[in-house]
């Protein structure tokens, strides 16, 4: 395939751009490189769905967890139109600093592929065979054709095993089967070329893969069927999860660390939950922790932490979060149906000490140590750090009395 016609470079440190040819400008829509040199950042011209797992690349990249390869962006040039690009890595110097030169290849529309499937679909299946990514065509999901990579992604030892399938549904996990219908069932209705589709796909060993599809109607032997370019953004999220952990993780107890909390909780609205139910911001402080540290030493203060951050979740709903916030404070973000329900919760967590395995390491005796919490509805068209800082306040008013108290904002 002949892509020079569709290629550019950019050099960039924290996607600010220190370098891009003309061409790479005219890719993204500009009319040349000074244009693209003024952008403050090049992340702008990804698609935002996949700004986070270029940003987690980008630093993987340059701290040397990862190495530069061939990976597949939907992008957006200036006039806001998908793009699908091929990004070739490698790792330059710029003044004295690595940076991240990026070759774009724009193989969004495959024109040199549709000119060959007009004029005959022999030679389409042999540019096809050769391109980077999975390619099949079907119609009402009975494959018609797949190229050789595609098998190699899917495990399939070639490509009449892959298209003996009655359906390519059978390789499409049964909870993402639906959307993918409803994603082609638009296509066909439109005639327009939809929004990429990301699903998880089952591999001929068993495990899963996380892929994007991007659809397109085409006439295949005189009839309608569709062409679907298969990307695989299996280790992009692998390592997005990785990088996750370092940064959103707290190192010790494995739950949620203030950057997680803050972040995830950003993304709920109080005005879009879920029927009957309230959000319920509690901040728990562990009272006697430091008197733990002092007498057993910090790994057993430390043994506590990890003991009361797992008690914790156990009482707590697989949707609900729960982050250390400080040194011997948690902060979680619960679902509740009212008041009663929500400080029910609090209760069970309050009382961590009935059931602690905690023990001095020298008597073998058990240590207790009691818990305040301090808690707060979140109310509709509040700031999430007003609502912290009521709940922070119960806390402090629990903790200026006795301790093991309970107290509502």
């Amino acid at each position: 395939m002949d892509f020079d016609a569709n290629y550019g470079v950019v050099i960039h440190q924290d996607f600010i751009p220190l370098y891009a040819d003309d061409k790479y400008a005219k890719i993204f829509g500009y009319h040349n490189a000074k244009e693209i040199l003024a952008l403050d950042s090049i992340l702008q011209l990804i698609d935002p769905e996949q700004q986070d797992v270029a940003a987690h690349t980008y630093y993987a990249l340059m701290s040397g967890m990862e190495k530069p390869q061939v990976r597949n962006y939907v992008n957006r040039n200036r006039s806001g139109i998908l793009m699908n690009v091929l990004a070739i890595e490698h790792i330059v110097e710029w003044q004295g600093r690595p940076a991240l030169q990026i070759t774009i290849v724009d193989v969004t529309e495959s024109h040199v592929l549709k000119c060959s499937l007009q004029q005959s679909e022999q030679r389409y299946q042999q540019l096809i065979n050769n391109v980077f990514e999975g390619v099949f065509i079907h119609r009402d999901f009975t494959p018609l054709f797949c190229n050789k990579a595609l098998c190699e992604l899917l495990g399939f030892p070639n490509q009449n095993a892959f298209l003996s399938q009655q359906s390519m549904l059978q390789i499409v996990t049964t909870e993402d089967q639906q959307r993918l219908i409803e994603a082609t069932t638009r296509l066909l209705q439109s005639k327009n070329t939809p929004e990429p589709i990301e699903i998880h796909c089952l591999h001929q060993n068993g495990t899963s893969l996380r892929l994007k599809l991007v659809e397109s109607l085409i006439s295949w032997q005189g009839e309608d069927a569709v062409q679907v370019s298969v990307f695989d953004m299996t280790e992009s999220y692998r390592l997005k999860e990785k990088l996750d952990q370092l940064i959103y993780q707290d190192f010790l107890t494995n739950v949620l660390n203030r950057r997680g909390f803050m972040h995830f909780a950003r993304q709920l609205d109080p005005q879009e939950q879920p029927k009957n139910k309230c959000f319920y911001c509690l901040i728990i402080g562990m009272d006697d922790l430091k008197q733990i540290n002092h007498l057993y030493g910090y790994s057993v203060g430390d043994i506590a932490l990890v003991q009361f951050a797992k008690h914790c979740k156990k009482k707590l709903a697989e949707t609900d979060l729960i982050s250390r916030w400080s040194g011997d404070e948690f902060i979680a973000m619960i679902q509740a149906t009212n008041h009663k329900a929500a400080r029910q919760v609090a209760e069970h967590i309050r009382h961590f000490f009935n059931d602690t395995e905690l023990v001095d390491p020298e008597t073998k005796k058990p240590i207790n140590f009691s818990t305040s919490i301090g808690y707060a509805q979140w109310q509709e068209d509040e700031e999430l750090d007003t609502l912290i800082l009521r709940a922070d306040s119960a806390l402090e008013l629990a903790r200026s009395q006795i301790t093991e108290q309970l107290v509502f904002a």
